[in-house]
């Protein structure tokens, strides 16, 4: 306007005005354009929400993956960032979903972010019978949270968990996560978050999902989240959170799903949780907690559908107010010490559908009200059975009282199976191994036509399996052994249609069942049988694959010899006939066709029977269709030829037992031709012939036992290069000849028996270069030359090494040494020459002194030395013709006598080693523990020993004594403790030791000698690994210590590491080993799950052995070191080392100026293999000999000058 009036003046006027006008527009335009551009920057900013957001993601120190790469300030709103979800219309964060498996592949704007709600719904509803849980539950790793598609990765094998990337977060959780006001679902599962819970999280009035599950959180559950009363579903499973359940939770009314599992939680359960009327989920299962369980957790409007309070500490009885919980499918109270009886109130939950007590103190009768439980699926009433078979078990000796007082902790049950259990219409599963029960066993067996498992293993049941049982159409495990069953077994339940099937340890007679013309009905396709079985997520403490698949000791050399493993092998089937009584001969097939298909591993074994005839060659066709094969026909009848042709292409056998029966012909060489077998046992048979010239092509062999048989010839040299060989016993043939050389080359070989054989010739020196052989026996040959290396060995004494070989050099012979070598022979071994008593021939010694001696003279003397050398010949072939089986010497009754296991050089009498401790005097007393107390003694001048006296209270019968006494006294390996001798009767016991004048290892750490270098601790965790080692995988049976603490562990001169006190734990009486109150273990060392259920196993070993090279490696005490208080009371060496290595402060673990020396890699990765052999998980805890070989790997350069 102003422009426009202006034109009526003047033209210069104009033209003046025009351009002062045009200025005023343009700087107008500028500020409208500054003022639109301010506008725009303000809509750019980032909202408030983002902003938060990013404070998260500066609290995360580790993104691998780059999974929050997009979260940048140059977006206005956080709504496209991976894992976040908004409302569509008010942009505000409602949703925080990153789930640390599959976090590389999430899409945006959440769309893949976490589990799938429909997925784990379903799954979820499948379990529990259609209560679909609105909230997005998620299952944990240890099976204690609801079920969801990580059930396939539960039950996957390694590698099969699908194809999502493992992309954890590591950081802490950020408290600004409160102020994202519109929260409702907060997940952060499956990373690395560390630190404790964020108080400020209650601000988040709308929350009503919280999953921060299998993270690192630490400290106190904040009492804070109690004001959250939105809130649905609290998720914290698997973290570290300590301290108690805070009461404040029953704040949260709305609360329908609380799993606080695999945590630390300590104190009781408060009671107050059973007024939260909407609560359908509660585990609180591998924690801490401890008391009774509160009657007042189930009201009479309970709504619980899934309750899992295993693997803690709980005491008292089983609440009976439980029958108050109508909806309740899910039960789960094993691994704890309730005891009392199962409640029949029980019976009152007409949906259930599982139920587990197993592995508590229970007691009394099974109540038959369970069977009220139509919908019942699962019953577990026991722990699993551990049923190794053992040939010195005889058919039918389990007996009620064994049963009740035998190994192992357990419920002990009374009286009979209620029979209405067998008549459920839907039960699968029924796992009652060790469980007390007796009678006969079940006649009819109902509508079982979805039974899959059937455990009434190591039971007291009688009577005869009938017909009934092959109504079970489904069955596919099978396991009856270590009852008193009888009869002939009825052919229509076929075994041969099932994974597992265990008849072994029974008084079974009659034929095998053979072939029968029903083939395995519709059977289930056995690859999937595992994975079949969906429930496994929560009974894989009991039911676990392990336990599924391997009832039968030979399971552990499939896996051992082809690198199988229960993870890996999708199916393992096993077929146990052994120990009972079945005659005839074998059945041409015990393998259904239709299962055969499926099979990865097939362990049959039909050992200890009765049964006649041959071998089929038809046995061996499974051998194309499975990876591993192992069979056992030991102890039988069998006659005639070894199918040699066939056994020569059975390319997957691995283990062939067959000694003990009548097996006539030659070994032939179709045997070389078996790369992949571990064990071959042919011994006593009458075997005749050579051994053939290609044996070292066994390439796998580890043991090779021909004893007892009329094998002849010569040892051929290609022997030497079956590199694996760890046994080789061809004692009792008439093998001749000289050794070959190559047998040095057997660098693995640990036992060697070649004794009552022809062998002549020298000794091979190289063997003494063999580091591993702890057991030699030479005996009985005409062997020549020096053996003076064999004196190093301390396993054997020197006469059971080379007694019975008149030409070895450095024995006298003196009229006092014939007297004694003939003695020590008589008595199997006994005595012995001591090698530090031989001296060599004085030279000229049979050179005649006095040529002038009369004729008569001369004869005399021919005619006396000549009497003389015949005696001495007849009685040493008497020693070497005699029965093959020497008696034991054992004490006269009534008498206190001393057991000696080895030569010594002085008396050994109960006086004289009383009195060389001076009456068990307080003066010599050198340690006290756990067993007893331990006494040095001086037997003669300079030679000591250790005494150990026991506690007579704690221990078995004189009888029972004795026997697992002389079981320990054949242990021999250079890391343990010798046990020299013993004495046992009903007022005294004692053990005879080697003395050790370092002292044990607990001193030397914590004392001013404790400043060792790496190669000294490196040598001691590796010698005490290798004896821990050698006493689960060597020994039969396999020994478990259960006391490893470094007080257990003695010196020599050199500091070589000695373990003592092994196997003691099975000398005590049967009330100590099921007494929860005594567990055998020093407080500090025991395995979690050892403390708390008394359930042993060698991974309580390993557990122990983790605390032992944690305190070698930091010169800290397991318990109640200053250094742990700073962290809390709570605090042992366990966790403070979990602790400094989350805090990334690992350095601070080892001991001063072990650090310093390095090397640096080489240490942490010691202290990871020492922190991974105390992990809770059974399941990651590595095995004593892996501990072995990853030592190994870490050997310290040798020290230069």
């Amino acid at each position: 306007m102003t422009c426009a009036t202006n034109r009526v003046v003047g033209e210069t006027r104009t033209v003046r005005l025009g351009s002062t006008a045009t200025q005023k527009s343009s700087a107008c335009c500028l500020v409208y354009l500054v003022f639109l551009v301010t506008l725009l920057d303000l809509g750019l900013a980032l909202s408030s929400d983002g902003l938060h957001l990013l404070s998260f993601k500066r609290g995360i120190t580790l993104d691998t993956c780059n999974v929050l790469a997009d979260w940048n300030e140059t977006h206005s709103h956080p709504c496209n960032w991976r894992g976040v979800t908004c409302d569509a219309n008010s942009l505000r964060v409602v949703s925080l979903n990153i789930d640390g498996r599959q976090a590389g592949l999430v899409e945006r704007n959440g769309a893949s972010s976490g589990p799938d709600l429909t997925e784990v719904e379903a799954t979820a509803s499948s379990v529990v019978n259609g209560s679909v849980l609105s909230s997005p539950l998620v299952s944990s790793r240890d099976g204690s949270g609801p079920p969801n598609s990580s059930l396939r990765q539960v039950l996957s094998t390694p590698g099969e968990a699908g194809n999502s990337v493992r992309c954890p977060l590591s950081g802490t959780l950020s408290p600004e996560i409160g102020n994202l006001s519109e929260l409702r679902t907060l997940s952060i599962i499956y990373n690395k978050i560390t630190g404790e819970v964020p108080r400020e999280l209650a601000k988040l009035e709308f929350l009503h999902t919280l999953d921060l599950q299998s993270n690192s959180l630490n400290g106190r559950l904040p009492r804070e989240l109690g004001q959250l009363r939105e809130l649905r579903v609290l998720n914290l499973n698997n973290n570290v959170l300590k301290g108690h359940i805070p009461r404040e939770l029953t704040f949260c009314r709305k609360l329908r799903s609380l799993s606080l599992a695999g945590n630390e939680l300590t104190g009781t359960v408060p009671p107050s949780l059973g007024s939260l009327q909407q609560l359908e989920w509660l585990g609180l299962s591998s924690n801490q907690l401890a008391g009774t369980i509160p009657s007042e957790l189930t009201p009479l409007r309970c709504k619980l559908i899934f309750l899992d309070l295993s693997r803690n500490g709980f005491t008292g009885s089983i609440p009976s107010e439980l029958g108050n919980c109508g909806r309740l499918r899910w039960l789960s109270l094993n691994s704890n010490s309730l005891s009392g009886s199962i409640p029949p109130e029980l019976g009152r939950l007409s949906s259930l559908k599982y139920l587990q007590v197993a592995v508590n103190q229970l007691s009394g009768h099974i109540p038959p009200q369970l069977a009220r439980c139509q919908r019942l699926e699962v019953l577990v009433l026991s722990g699993q059975s551990a049923s190794r078979s053992s040939r010195k078990d005889a058919p039918g000796s389990w007996t009620r009282r064994s049963v009740r007082l035998g190994s192992g902790e357990n419920n002990r049950f009374e009286g009979r199976l209620p029979e209405g259990l067998i008549f459920l219409p839907v039960m699968r599963v029924l796992w009652a191994p060790r469980a007390g029960l007796l009678g006969t066993f079940p006649r009819v067996w109902g509508a079982c036509s979805n039974l899959e498992i059937l455990n009434l293993a190591q039971n007291a049941f009688t009577g005869e399996v009938h017909e009934g049982l092959s109504r079970c159409k489904k069955l596919i495990y099978l396991d009856v052994s270590s009852n008193q069953l009888s009869g002939s077994f009825p052919p229509r339940v076929s075994g041969r249609c099932m994974v597992v099937f265990n008849v072994s340890r029974n008084m079974f007679s009659g034929r095998l069942p053979g072939l029968s013309s029903l083939e395995c009905a519709k059977p289930m396709p056995v690859k999937d049988f595992y994975n079949h079985i969906t429930w496994s997520l929560l009974l894989r403490h009991t039911l676990n694959r392990e336990a599924l698949s391997c009832t039968h000791h030979r399971c552990t050399l499939l896996w051992a010899t082809h690198n199988y493993s229960p993870t890996s092998c999708k199916t393992d089937v096993v077929h146990d006939w052994s120990f009972n009584q079945f005659a005839g001969t074998i059945p041409l097939s015990l393998l259904g066709t239709g299962i055969s298909e499926c099979v990865s591993t097939y362990s049959l074994s039909m050992a200890g029977n009765q049964l006649t005839g041959t071998i089929s060659p038809h046995l061996f066709d499974v051998c194309d269709k499975v990876r591993g094969f192992a069979v056992d026909f030991s102890v039988n009848k069998l006659t005639g030829l070894l199918p040699s042709a066939v056994l020569g292409k059975c390319a997957s056998l691995v283990e062939f037992l067959a000694a003990g029966n009548d097996f006539t012909g030659e070994l032939s060489a179709e045997f070389g031709e078996l790369k992949n077998l571990a064990r071959l046992d042919l011994s006593n048979n009458h075997l005749q012939g050579n051994l053939p010239s290609n044996l070292g092509k066994m390439e796998s062999l580890k043991v090779l036992l021909l004893a007892q048989n009329e094998l002849c010839g010569s040892l051929p040299t290609s022997l030497g290069h079956a590199r694996s060989l760890q046994v080789l016993d061809l004692s009792h043939n008439a093998f001749s000849g000289t050794l070959p050389e190559e047998l040095s080359s057997l660098r693995q070989l640990q036992k060697l028996y070649l004794n009552h054989n022809r062998f002549d010739g020298l000794i091979p020196a190289g063997l003494c270069s063999l580091s591993s052989l702890v057991e030699v026996n030479l005996s009985c040959n005409t062997f020549s030359g020096s053996v003076t290396w064999l004196r190093n060995m301390d396993s054997v004494t020197f006469t059971r090494r080379v007694g019975g070989n008149p030409m070895i050099q450095g024995c006298e012979v003196t009229s006092e040494l014939s007297r004694r070598l003939l003695q020590s022979t008589m008595n199997n071994y006994l005595g012995g020459v001591p090698p530090d008593s031989v001296s060599q021939m004085p030279p000229g010694f049979f050179e005649v002194q006095n040529r002038r001696l009369s004729s008569i003279l001369i004869a005399a003397i021919t005619s006396g030395c000549a009497i003389a050398l015949v005696l001495l010949v007849l009685g040493i072939l008497f020693q070497c013709t005699r029965q093959r089986s020497p008696t034991s010497h054992c004490p006269t009754p009534g008498r206190k006598e001393v057991v000696t296991f080895m030569t010594i050089h002085c008396q050994m009498t109960y006086e004289s080693v009383v009195r060389a401790t001076g009456n068990f005097s307080i003066d010599n007393l050198i340690g006290n523990g756990g067993f007893g107390a331990t006494y040095k003694a001086e037997l003669r001048p300079g030679f000591l020993v250790a005494v150990k006296r026991l506690a007579i209270g704690r221990f078995q019968g004189v009888q029972q004594f004795d026997t697992e006494i002389r079981t320990l006294g054949r242990i021999r390996h250079p890391n343990l403790v010798t046990l020299i001798g013993y004495h046992a009767s009903q007022d005294e016991m004692f053990l005879i030791y080697n003395y050790f004048p370092q002292g044990n290892l607990e001193t030397l750490i914590h004392s001013e000698r404790g400043d060792m270098d790496w190669h000294t601790r490196h040598s001691i965790a590796l010698r005490i690994a290798e004896a821990l080692a050698y006493l689960h995988d060597e020994c039969v049976p396999r020994v478990l210590h259960r006391d490893i603490k470094p007080s257990n562990i003695l010196l020599d001169d050199n500091l070589n590491a000695h373990l003592s006190d092994f196997g003691l734990a099975r000398l005590l009486g049967t009330s100590e080993t099921h007494a929860t109150t005594d567990v055998a273990g020093t407080f500090g060392y025991v395995a979690p799950e050892y403390a708390m259920t008394c359930r042993v196993t060698d991974k309580a070993d390993v557990y122990s052995y983790g605390v032992v090279l944690l305190e070698l490696l930091s010169n800290k005490r397991a318990l109640g070191d200053p250094s742990f208080f700073e962290f809390g009371d709570s605090f042992n060496i366990v966790s403070w080392a979990c602790l400094l290595i989350r805090q990334e402060r690992a350095h601070e673990v080892f001991t001063v100026g072990l650090w310093e020396q390095g090397p640096e890699d080489t240490l942490l990765e010691t202290l990871k293999l020492a922190v991974l052999c105390t992990v809770d998980s059974l399941s990651i805890r590595p095995s004593m000999k892996q501990v072995v070989n990853g030592l190994k790997r870490l050997q310290p350069l040798p020290l230069t000058t």
